[in-house]
């Protein structure tokens, strides 16, 4: 077990790795959230400077515009408790008009069938995030759609429900058929109340799942898309081309070792030998790689290891002792005392706060 060493106080490097290029996504993927508030009457503004983010920052006008993954994340999760209303990320998604996604969705809407534009999803995603991933898996007579990501704290509960419903009504757009999913699977747990999830997708739901799933008919793959064009077709895939030159550098060492520590499911056990292995890079380079982005393996896995500790604090699902175990701590005390060096409050105050913090209703209404 990798333990911190007492003689520093590594809370202090939190945040502050540099590095060339953060995670990011498009404002594409934020600008559907703000424009529903701003529908219903809510200050977006206030909603942007409440999570640090200045709103100038934010160029919705501009469509190859990004923003970090985080302040994208403290979004959703802001809104979702300032205006009181856990099943945010469906309501949102009911929304999304056709063209919100920009060159990306033309890119499906000019495939000859849902299948081919699914595999174009897959294969041009990082134009709308950085580092989420998408799968399909096609068995006997279904079709799995996965969504995942690979970050500290993976997908909430907004952003899950979010791009899984924006799944099912742009697909039903695309092919102009009203179809039923034959299962929807979301990585949060089960809420008290299912109303709203049975109403939008009228199908089964599985919850506390590795990843946001729709399962579909696989018969649908070869559903004929109304829209399709191949000239059209070969101009936007040159446009999603160009894009995708014009981003920022894919993921850094930092961001591919979260990714990795993130993954992790069988308990916290961080090893520089092990993930050099997975990131198929010498244990020397993995360190040089790091020590030229400004940090260093030990800082980036007491990075995760706090970030993993406050969310899983937030949710409120696991006791502090279960807690402990998952982050490596072979005893409850040792993570209280670690856990208090890194905030100032012991695990059980923390989730307090933060849960009165969460209930307190606050109002953006104008």
């Amino acid at each position: 077990m990798t333990r911190i060493d007492k003689s520093t106080d590594l809370s202090r490097h939190v945040g502050n790795t540099t590095r060339r290029s953060p995670v990011s996504l498009s404002v594409r993927a934020v600008a559907p959230l703000l424009t529903y508030l701003g529908e219903k009457g809510y200050d977006t503004e206030d909603l942007m400077r409440s999570t640090g983010t200045d709103p100038n920052s934010v160029a919705l006008g501009d469509p190859e515009a990004r923003i970090p993954h985080k302040t994208a994340i403290a979004l959703w999760e802001t809104a979702a408790q300032w205006v009181n209303d856990p099943d945010i990320g469906l309501h949102v998604a009911e929304g999304v008009g056709a063209g919100a996604f920009g060159v990306l969705e033309y890119a499906l809407a000019t495939s000859a069938t849902l299948g081919e534009g699914i595999q174009r999803l897959i294969r041009y995603n990082r134009v709308l995030h950085d580092a989420a991933r998408i799968d399909l898996q096609e068995q006997e007579d279904q079709a799995v759609l996965s969504h995942w990501l690979p970050l500290p704290g993976g997908a909430p509960r907004p952003v899950s429900d979010f791009v899984v419903t924006v799944w099912l009504t742009g697909f039903r757009r695309l092919t102009g058929v009203n179809w039923t999913p034959l299962e929807v699977r979301f990585p949060h747990s089960e809420p008290a109340d299912l109303s709203e999830y049975r109403r939008v997708f009228d199908a089964p739901l599985r919850f506390d799942r590795e990843r946001s799933e729709l399962v579909i008919p696989r018969s649908l793959l070869t559903a004929p898309v109304p829209t399709a064009d191949p000239a059209l077709q070969q101009i936007v895939e040159a446009q999603v081309a160009s894009l995708l030159e014009r981003l920022p550098a894919g993921e850094t060492y930092t961001d591919k070792i979260q990714r990795e520590l993130a993954n992790e499911h069988t308990g916290f056990r961080p090893s520089l030998n092990k993930i050099a292995t997975r990131l198929h890079v010498t244990p020397r380079t993995l360190h040089r790689r790091l020590a030229e982005e400004g940090t260093s393996f030990r800082v980036v896995v007491h990075t995760v290891r706090r970030e993993l500790a406050e969310r899983y604090l937030q949710e409120g699902r696991l006791t502090v002792a279960e807690i402990a175990f998952l982050l490596g701590y072979s005893e409850a005390s040792a993570f209280h005392r670690a856990f208090k060096r890194w905030t100032g409050y012991s695990p059980l105050d923390f989730r307090s706060r933060k849960q009165s913090s969460a209930g307190a209703g606050l109002s953006l209404r104008k």
